[in-house]
């Protein structure tokens, strides 16, 4: 329990490496489970090149504001299938490692090797050099669009 509350602060920088099964070990101060206070979401966020996990209480905001919008706005719907495809629900397994899936991996061009950067709310997955930011592309511009909209 953290000075917070419930509230996890993710501080610091770590290193790690993804074993055979795409398992990575999350630092022991920032483990969490998949219990009844919801959900960790692992997401590509293309503006950092790299893979931000969300707590619980930002995934809500998402599902809340994914509640609003309308099948007759076509381009909200294209911006939340854009963050939902780049995104998967992670917990902590008892030894405190998460799988992350080959197609996150890919985009943040993570092979083996990866850095942890807390960023107290919540924190990022990268390779030791990350892929260069996209702020650009289509893609990029619909998610970075969905979030803000989310007001993330």
């Amino acid at each position: 329990m953290s000075v917070f509350g419930k509230t996890k602060l993710f501080t610091e920088r770590y290193s790690g490496r993804l074993d055979d099964k795409n398992r990575l070990t999350i630092p022991a101060a920032w483990r969490f489970a998949s219990d009844g206070d919801g959900s960790y979401m692992a997401m590509f966020y293309p503006a950092r090149g790299t893979i931000l996990v969300l707590p619980p209480d930002m995934v809500r905001q998402i599902m809340e504001a994914s509640a609003r919008v309308g099948l007759s706005d076509p381009d909200k719907q294209e911006a939340m299938i854009t963050l939902g495809e780049n995104s998967s629900v992670v917990s902590c397994d008892k030894v405190g490692r998460i799988v992350l899936g080959e197609s996150l991996l890919a985009l943040a061009g993570i092979k083996r090797e990866v850095i942890f950067k807390g960023a107290f709310r919540n924190f990022e997955i990268s390779a030791p050099a990350p892929k260069p930011p996209d702020l650009t592309s289509d893609k990029a511009q619909r998610l970075l669009r969905a979030l803000k909209e989310l007001g993330l």
